[in-house]
């Protein structure tokens, strides 16, 4: 096998030549760059943030990949060392200035004025002038404060009524709201409020309010209420819907044995103000119930019928 053949004279000036190295090294930075990116985006692919993946790495694979990303960037580390010495080299090497070249020819001659130099001081002020005649008359000032008001004139007839306000449709009037968070709650024998702190979609006419325990409804009409309660187990305890603070029968469910579901739906006529409470209650003593969490806890549906 020959070795290989180089041109006796590249036709290169020293100048060009250190210029070659120091743009050789940029194209060195730039293929690293390129190196280190790509061990990122392994790293990414390896911890699962790459959006769009169907399943995670194992520790192993994890494991793995971390050991390449700490070689490579060793490896990238020494080239950069002999990278940064190479630059020094290139950078402090001397250029070596040839020959006087000739004298270039005679450039015109320039103008002979010169540009202008800057101002003088100014001189002192002269005597003052006679007087002139007037000036025109200027504009008018602005407007004066207005004056106090007068007393108040007669009151006028009374006119027609006008056409009355136009009656909402009824499923305008409409509410939904849900408690997705779950937790242990105590159940008293007056009763507990059950909260919807979740999800709470209402209708302007209708308000959640302390502490997201009290529906108002500020429109009458006939309502469709309807309510659930999933809880992990509930023994002896019952639910009812508690309407302007008083207990609606058809709205309760009855203390059992062991529930664990809980659901109703009346229709009742409600005025303008009214207010409505979910509640669960014990028969005799104190009672604790878990609301299921991360899905559907306890929620309250009312729409306006009529």
């Amino acid at each position: 096998m020959s070795l290989p053949q180089f041109p006796s004279n590249p036709g290169l000036t020293r100048q060009d030549a250190i210029n070659q190295g120091i743009s050789s090294i940029a194209s060195e930075e730039l293929a690293l760059s390129h190196i280190i990116n790509a061990e990122g985006e392994k790293i990414q692919y390896a911890i699962g943030s790459i959006p769009g993946l169907p399943e995670s790495s194992t520790i192993a694979e994890v494991s793995e990949v971390n050991k390449s990303a700490i070689n490579m960037l060793g490896t990238v580390l020494e080239n950069q060392i002999v990278l940064t010495g190479k630059l020094t080299q290139a950078l402090q090497a001397p250029v070596i200035l040839g020959p006087t070249g000739p004298d270039g020819p005679t450039g015109p001659t320039g103008p002979d004025t010169g540009p202008t130099g800057p101002a003088g001081p100014v001189g002192i002020a002269g005597p003052v002038g006679p007087e002139g005649l007037p000036g025109p008359v200027g504009a008018l000032g602005p407007t004066g404060p207005t004056g106090p008001a007068g007393n108040a004139g007669a009151t006028g007839i009374t006119g027609p009524a006008g056409p009355p306000a136009p009656t909402l449709p009824p499923s305008v009037t409409a509410g939904f709201a849900a408690n997705t968070a779950g937790g242990l709650i105590t159940v008293l024998v007056a009763g507990t409020n059950i909260s919807f702190p979740s999800v709470q979609l209402l209708s302007s006419d209708i308000t959640l309010t302390s502490s997201n325990t009290l529906f108002t409804v500020n429109t009458s009409g006939i309502y469709r209420i309807s309510y659930h309660i999933n809880t992990t187990a509930a023994v002896l305890l019952g639910t009812r819907l508690v309407i302007n603070s008083g207990n609606i029968p058809q709205a309760t469910i009855p203390p059992a044995i062991a529930l664990s579901q809980f659901y109703n739906e009346i229709e009742v006529s409600l005025v303008a103000g009214a207010t409505i409470q979910l509640q669960m209650y014990a028969p005799l003593l104190v009672g604790a119930a878990t609301l299921l969490g991360n899905s559907l806890g306890a929620s309250m549906m009312i729409i306006r019928l009529s």
